[in-house]
């Protein structure tokens, strides 16, 4: 191995790293790699940039526009709504019925916003019926990553792996090429689910109270202002409360009414019973130093929970292509952005404590919101988050049918050999504005930057690992040690290497990574490529064993209350299965020579 092929491993050993540790954001990381490789010398300057102009990085961008599109359109609403009526009380029929649905919608639109679409509609399936939560969105999750692996369309790393393919001078990959074994695993998957699956996935009773959930109630007091108060006239907004003593004030009780979510403008005066989250170490040090005294939490706390005209509580999960990731609340001025309070934070199935306002977000996790009820169902409309409110999705209100067509016309122009997928999906994109399903900051915020920016970075390997002789060296010890092998254990060996990077690293690094050597080792044996890019693209999104492997495990970790190894439980044995069918499939239906 040459000295710039052990730089690149060495660099793919560290990046791999840093992405299974997630210290760091995926897109820093990315760009990392790609400064690192443009400083030594590995890639030239234009080399190192053009990942940003490929067009499987525009595809995508158009992708997240045309998903957004039929998202806000409420053109999918009486899918959900269909699901809600037939579904039945039934586990096993429930379970049938969702993951098909959300295999089918992932076929033709992003898994990512199928997930987030029918997170709240299964929510709501499992309040009905009495069913765990736990029971439906893990299958929830798996069936869109199995429909996503059914369209060129499906997945992002369908679209990269074919663009890697095109810039190799080979045929890029058809809208129907991925169905045949697509079908394949999607009936695999949903046969798992019903008769083994079904039987790992826990059964986590749904929370009594979401202030219990949240370990919100022992942080929830009264204060009373005494006469002496130095706070006594002054405005909320001046005491910077939040800041000095991380308290957050929720209601002010004066001359027997109650206002809630006082603003800032508001004065404080003698005798006003304030309802407060805070730490009780903080409490002492306002009672000490600013003239107010702890009252026990009487009838007020109650008033708080139960339903009003005017606030209420709702759960919103941190969405992956969220602006406030990496950012605290405090950073975020989360109040004044999005009208409403951070009670409480739940990371992982657990619950966050002290200074809430200083801890760093991330994807996935769940906050417990207090605020006007208008004003969080706006939410739902934020690509900040998933509101899991028990109400269907938004009303369609923008022209559905519109958006509907525009995604047929793209699938069959594409389809057909009429456009290029870059070009059909930019076109498909530009509709949806030009339609007003979106607007142009609608359509701005539906891109996932931190995905295209993580995208144009680690396209800089390819280049790196075929000038440094890296991919040359793989695909040399590849055929030294099973060069005389049946095609199925090579086709296995890719496979196998794909589905275990893509739980450290993220899907579309992982085809990024073993693409290159994919072609070189193909181009060795004097075989197709094909089979070896199937085996990287299905198995780079068949991420089953972890919650952060993918996406859309991601979103559902905290809604449904899982742990870590009930992911890995229920999805290790989903990748034994699916390793051994696509191992055995590939070579049939695309052979080597």
């Amino acid at each position: 191995m040459t000295t710039e092929g052990l730089l690149v491993l060495g660099l793919l050993l560290v990046a791999t790293a840093l992405f299974a540790s997630e210290r760091w954001r995926v897109d820093f990381i990315a760009l990392g790699i790609m400064i690192a490789l443009m400083v030594l010398g590995v890639v030239t300057p234009q080399e190192g940039v053009q990942g940003f102009a490929n067009p499987a990085t525009i595809t995508i961008a158009a992708m997240f526009v045309l998903s957004a599109g039929l998202q806000y359109s409420g053109a999918l609403n009486p899918v959900g709504e269909y699901i809600v009526r037939k579904a039945g009380d039934g586990e096993r029929r429930l379970l049938l019925v969702l993951m098909l649905t959300v295999a089918v919608l992932s076929a033709v639109v992003l898994n990512t916003a199928v997930v987030a679409m029918f997170i709240p509609i299964t929510l709501k399936i499992a309040h009905e019926t009495k069913i765990p939560p736990s029971r439906l969105l893990i299958p929830l999750s798996f069936g869109a990553m199995l429909g996503g692996t059914m369209t060129l369309i499906g997945t992002s790393t369908n679209v990269l792996v074919s663009g890697i393919a095109l810039r190799a001078g080979l045929r890029p990959f058809a809208m129907f090429d991925f169905l045949p074994l697509g079908i394949l695993v999607l009936t695999a998957g949903v046969l798992y689910m019903l008769l083994i699956g079904r039987r790992l996935l826990p059964s986590f009773p749904a929370e009594e109270s979401l202030l219990d959930k949240y370990g919100v109630r022992e942080y929830l007091s009264e204060v009373v202002v005494l006469p002496d108060s130095p706070l006594v006239g002054r405005r909320l907004e001046d005491l910077d409360l939040a800041n000095r003593y991380d308290l957050t004030v929720l209601d002010i009780f004066r001359d027997g009414r109650a206002i809630r979510l006082p603003s800032g403008q508001r004065h404080l005066r003698p005798g006003d019973v304030i309802l407060v989250r805070a730490p009780l170490e903080q409490l002492l040090a306002i009672q000490r130093d600013e003239g107010m005294e702890i009252l026990p939490a009487r009838k007020l706390l109650s008033e708080v929970i139960s339903p009003t005209d005017e606030v209420a509580l709702a759960e919103v999960v941190i969405a992956p292509r969220s602006s406030l990731i990496g950012h605290s609340l405090k950073e975020a001025n989360f109040r004044q952005r999005y009208g409403a309070i951070a009670l409480g934070i739940q990371r992982r199935g657990i619950p966050l404590y002290g200074k809430l306002g200083h801890e760093s977000l991330m994807a996935g996790d769940m906050l417990l919101l207090m605020g006007r009820k208008k004003t969080l169902r706006s939410l739902q409309f934020s690509p900040d988050f998933l509101l899991l409110l028990d109400v269907p999705f938004s009303p369609a209100r923008r022209s559905p049918w519109l958006a509907i067509l525009i995604v047929v016309g793209v699938v069959i122009s594409n389809a057909l050999n009429v456009l290029p997928i870059m070009v059909a999906a930019l076109l498909g994109a530009f509709l949806m504005i030009l339609g007003g399903i979106l607007s142009l900051d609608e359509a701005y915020a539906a891109l996932d930057k931190r995905v295209l920016v993580m995208l144009g970075g680690v396209l800089s390997l390819e280049a790196a690992m075929e000038n440094s002789g890296l991919a040359a060296w793989f695909a040399t010890q590849v055929i030294a040690y099973l060069g005389n092998a049946p095609p199925w254990v090579m086709i296995g060996t890719f496979y196998l290497l794909a589905m275990l990077m893509t739980e450290a690293m993220s899907n579309q690094a992982t085809a990024v990574v073993l693409a290159p050597l994919a072609f070189v080792t193909a181009e060795t044996l004097g075989a197709s490529p094909t089979p070896f890019l199937m085996a990287i693209t299905f198995a780079a999104s068949a991420s089953f064993m972890t919650p952060v492997g993918y996406q859309t495990n991601t979103m559902v970790y905290g809604a449904g209350g899982y742990r870590f190894l009930d992911f890995t439980r229920v999805g290790a044995p989903l990748n034994l299965l699916l390793w051994l069918l696509s191992t055995l499939a590939i070579p049939v239906i695309w052979p080597l020579f």
